[in-house]
């Protein structure tokens, strides 16, 4: 199971509409198209929490139709938290990763400036960066 942790002034639209199929149990949710909301979204459906993604294009706008992975009726994303506001940007370098991953149990999901990673490839690549979400 997943829990995430969102800096909502990212993806605000990607935070909404999935924290509403969360709620409402739907199986499926539609975000407008961005680079970094289709590189989250890929990064998610890389690590199996999606379990397929299309790209299509209504009236001149594209989107995004994501579709969540069930394990047994139950959504492998259990709830998804705000994480901080625009105020509190959160920046980790890497001997701060190294420190936390031998504290915490969770990882995270950064954006750094080489690409979304979670917190072994950071620590692997030595690149830290700006903290996107806590995975439980």
């Amino acid at each position: 199971m997943l829990k995430l942790k969102f800096p909502i002034y990212f993806f605000g639209t990607f935070y909404s509409s999935l924290k509403n199929a969360i709620i409402k149990k739907n199986s499926t949710f539609t975000v407008y198209f961005s680079s970094f909301n289709l590189l989250l979204s890929y990064f998610l459906f890389k690590k199996r929490y999606f379990s397929n993604i299309m790209i299509f294009n209504l009236l001149n706008r594209s989107f995004i139709h994501i579709t969540l992975n069930y394990h047994e009726e139950c959504s492998s994303i259990v709830n998804i938290l705000s994480f901080y506001s625009k105020k509190n940007i959160k920046t980790v370098t890497v001997s701060k990763l190294r420190d936390l991953s031998r504290l915490e149990r969770s990882s995270f999901i950064l954006s750094t400036s080489r690409g979304i990673f979670n917190t072994s490839d950071a620590i692997i690549n030595n690149v830290g960066g700006v903290i996107l979400f806590e995975i439980y």
